[in-house]
């Protein structure tokens, strides 16, 4: 009797020490599993999150190469169809998918249809018109039924004996001749006779864009007095001067000329921009001049001698993005950049 329950005992003992190892591995088993299931959905979770919403702009009838930076730091990516047209001009998209509004992931693909079209313009006769008046005509010509435009070139101011300052002498390409939308008119200027040359002329009311050339070719240093004011319109416009109109000029005098501001918060096509740069410590004294580089032209807007320490401060009218080439005694020192603000 004792003997067999001296052996069930032994037997439980025999049983007890088998399943606790089991029972661990069983337990470690069940822990790794749960570790893996976790870890897998992470993963899975992770692998299958979705992308970032974004609205979809609207860009009909807006030219695709003003367009195609902003959509794609959007995250679109743009698949193109074009169709061939005869009344509206090259690369204007005349309809998009999805349409603007709708709300896509990012990396989604936006189809867009853009006009390729291929016309020509005759250019109008622009010599004998004051300069602003050239630019307007320039600015409203006519396609068939369509209104359309084309940019000028360089502007170049030489004397003239015969023709009053500000009057267009000649242009290139010549009136008459037939150009793309894309091509720009070239202006030569008169600055006036070289006797009336050094007389100051008045620049109360006009862009200070389009009297900048005059005024260097009168050999005056030209210093932007800042104004700031809430009407859009009037950015850019002259206020006053401090050389009245018809004095007598002498070469290298300073020309204060207080101009308009509006305080940007976007950057549309066209604009006033304001530069602010102030000459680095270690650059020398020297001729410090401002080039413009747009969609408009390459131009000069400051040029004055400076040296450490001091502020170059001016107003220019940009025509799409812009790069601003700060230089020194004819070397560059600074590139600075204005890009549009696409929507």
């Amino acid at each position: 009797m004792n003997s067999d329950v001296d052996k069930n005992k032994d037997a439980e003992k025999v049983e007890f020490k088998y399943f606790k190892p089991v029972k661990r591995l069983a337990l470690i088993f069940f822990a790794g599993f749960s570790v893996y299931l976790f870890m897998s959905t992470m993963i899975l979770i992770f692998l299958t999150k979705s992308a970032p919403e974004i609205r979809v702009p609207e860009v009909t009838g807006k030219r695709f190469v003003d367009v195609s930076n902003g959509l794609a730091r959007k995250g679109f990516r743009t698949e193109l169809k074009f169709v061939d047209v005869y009344d509206i001009e090259d690369g204007i998209i005349l309809n998009q998918y999805p349409e603007s509004g709708r709300i896509a992931l990012e990396e989604s693909k936006i189809t867009l249809t853009v006009s390729r079209s291929k016309f020509f313009i005759d250019v109008p006769s622009l010599t004998g018109s004051q300069l602003p008046i050239a630019i307007n005509k320039l600015k409203n010509l006519h396609y068939q039924d369509k209104s359309v435009s084309i940019s000028t070139g360089v502007i170049s101011y030489i004397p003239s004996e015969k023709t009053a300052a500000n009057v267009v002498i000649d242009q290139s390409p010549k009136a008459g001749s037939k150009i793309s939308p894309d091509v720009k008119v070239n202006l030569l200027v008169s600055s006036g006779s070289a006797g009336a040359d050094k007389k100051m002329p008045d620049v109360v009311g006009q862009s200070i864009d389009l009297c900048y050339d005059l005024l260097m070719a009168k050999g005056v240093i030209v210093n932007q007095d800042i104004v700031k004011t809430n009407d859009m319109s009037k950015s850019g416009l002259i206020n006053s001067q401090s050389i009245n109109p018809d004095t007598i000029l002498k070469d290298g005098e300073i020309l204060t000329v207080s101009v308009n501001y509006y305080t940007l918060t976007e950057h549309p096509y066209f604009a006033y921009e304001l530069v602010e740069y102030t000459v680095p410590s270690d650059q020398p004294q020297g001729l410090y001049e401002a080039y413009i580089e747009d969609n408009h032209s390459k131009r000069i807007r400051f040029s004055a001698p400076s040296g450490p320490g001091q502020k170059i401060k001016f107003l220019f009218q940009r025509v799409g993005n812009a790069k601003i080439f700060i230089n020194r005694d004819k070397k560059n020192i600074r590139v600075l950049s204005i890009n549009v603000d696409e929507f």
